[in-house]
Order: C-alpha cells, then sequence, then structure tokens
C-alpha cells in the first residue's frame, strides 16, 4: 500500500532533501495525479525546471531549493489551492500563467510563481534571443543588414497574424474549444522555403476550426491590451523562432541539421544569462516578493 503524506508530510518534505523549500514546476516526462504527488512521485529533468532554476539563482533566491516537475496542471492546481488556504508550507508552485488571468489573480500569493508571458516558451522565445542565437551560429562578424530585417519581417508578420490568432484562442475558449492549444505549432512553419509563418496554413486551419464553435462567434473580453507575442500559444512561438533560426542558418552557413532540444536549451540558458546585464524587472519582483514572505 502507497504512502501517503499529509499536508503537515508535505510542509516537512524539504527536510528530506537537504532543501528549505519544495518547488513545484509542470512540464516532465509523466502527468502525475495529485495522489501520485502525494506518494512522492515526480520528475527531476524538465526543461520547465532548467527556466525556472535560472530565474532563482539569477534573483538570488535566498533558500535551498529542490525542484520537481509534475506535468499535471490539475495537481499544480491542487497545490495551489492548499498553499492559498494555508495548509501547506514550505511549498512553492512555478507554472505557466497561460491566458487564464483570473487564475493569477485567485492564486496571489508570493509562493505561487506565473512566468511573464503565456509560457517560458514566450520569454525565452524572443526577437532578441533569436538573433543573439543566429549571431552565435554564423561566421560573419556581425549580422548582415538583410538577415536583420528578415528577422525583423518574420516577428512583425507573426504578430500581426497573432493578434487575429490571439482573439480567435480566447473566443474558443468561452465556448469551452481548444484552438491553436490543440496542434503542433510547427505545422504553420517551412524552414526550406521561409523564415516567415505561413499564412495560407493559418488560414486553412482557421476554416478547418471554426465548425467547431456556434456562430456567430462573439469576442466578450477586451483583450485589445494584450501583446500577441507575449500572450500566444508558448509553443508557436518557440516554432516560429527555431524556423527562423533553422531558415537562416542552412542558408548562410554549412549547418545541415539543427537539433531543436540543443537550440532550446541554448536559449533558456541565453535568457538567464541576460538577467545579470539586462535584469527583467518581472522576475526580479517576483523573487522579491518571494524572499521577503
Amino acid at each position: 500500500m502507497p504512502f501517503t503524506r499529509t499536508n503537515a508530510g508535505i510542509s516537512n518534505l524539504p527536510l528530506f532533501y537537504g532543501a528549505e523549500v519544495i518547488v513545484y514546476t509542470e512540464g516532465g516526462d509523466k502527468s502525475f495525479s495529485i495522489q501520485e504527488v502525494e506518494e512522492g512521485k515526480f520528475s527531476t529533468r524538465s526543461v520547465d525546471i532548467k527556466f525556472w532554476s535560472g530565474v532563482f539563482k539569477s534573483y538570488n533566491f535566498g533558500k535551498k531549493v529542490e525542484f520537481r516537475a509534475l506535468g499535471s496542471k490539475t495537481a499544480l492546481r491542487i497545490i495551489c489551492e492548499k498553499i492559498m488556504a494555508g495548509e501547506v508550507a514550505n511549498t512553492i508552485v512555478a507554472k505557466d500563467r497561460d491566458l487564464d488571468l483570473d487564475e493569477v489573480s485567485h492564486f496571489d500569493s508570493p509562493c505561487i510563481l506565473f512566468t511573464k508571458g503565456y509560457s517560458w516558451e514566450n520569454d525565452v522565445f524572443s526577437k532578441l534571443s533569436t538573433i543573439e542565437q543566429i549571431e552565435s551560429m554564423i561566421l560573419e562578424q556581425s549580422m548582415p543588414d538583410e538577415l536583420l530585417k528578415e528577422i525583423e519581417f518574420s516577428y512583425d508578420k507573426f504578430k500581426n497574424i497573432g493578434a487575429r490568432l490571439l482573439r480567435l484562442e480566447v473566443i474558443f475558449r468561452e465556448s469551452n474549444k481548444k484552438f491553436i492549444t490543440d496542434v503542433s505549432g510547427e505545422r504553420f512553419f517551412n524552414p526550406k522555403k521561409s523564415a516567415s509563418i505561413n499564412r495560407d496554413s493559418i488560414i486553412s486551419f482557421i476554416k478547418e476550426k471554426k465548425q467547431e464553435i456556434p456562430r456567430p462567434a462573439l469576442l466578450t473580453q477586451d483583450i485589445s491590451s494584450l501583446c500577441p507575442i507575449l500572450n500566444n500559444y508558448g509553443k508557436l512561438l518557440a516554432s516560429l523562432s527555431l524556423n527562423v533560426i533553422n531558415y537562416i542558418c542552412k542558408q548562410h552557413s554549412d549547418y545541415k541539421s539543427i537539433p531543436k532540444q540543443l537550440i532550446e536549451r541554448n536559449m533558456i540558458n541565453r535568457f538567464i544569462n541576460q538577467q545579470s546585464t539586462n535584469p527583467d524587472e518581472y522576475y526580479s519582483n517576483l523573487i522579491a516578493r518571494l524572499n521577503a514572505a
């Protein structure tokens, strides 16, 4: 019979691992139920852990941390509820913000951390980091103007199309339906042909999906202040950046194939390194608030 920890047991869990707090994140190889989490099951390998551990180190979190990836949003939400109710201590949840701004307001606690963008990908795969990644891979002394213009064009095109995608994402969610999050972002890009998102592929996808919601499809929320880069599906933005990197590096260097996971890890490291020279006020305040708790 598996051993299930009480709330007090969860609060004291860090002591068994030489830590002061446990930080639960998304990601990992498996999704664990809350019962499995309480039985001590978790993953130690996750890009979410790599991202959040870098943020904690960059802004000098003052306690020793043990990170655990749970995969399950449901399990993380239950732990968040326990934190809000004061049922557990020495416990932190670090998770993607998504588009659920109501959840961010509901879980207003120093011990519940949300990404600045929709997910960590929105923060990591920025235009600046994409440019820096390409600069590190090509053999030019400096980035040629034509390449910079191509990157600018690709991100501007994404921003324009992304405004429509964001609007549709919210409309679909109001009908309890999935939209762009239901597919792989890679389907809208072809690094053999272009650095930019494929508009025709997007239009075809919209026509395919629009039958799933009742007409007329009206938006009831004001999303005019939401940036399409920060608030669109994170894996879609990551696909944009990876596509730009692949297209340009294959066109202007001798790269034949570029491992996605390697670039992903390089981009996370790049984001973390940027924090020492160009601190992100959002994450700085997040950890400062946690340190003060």
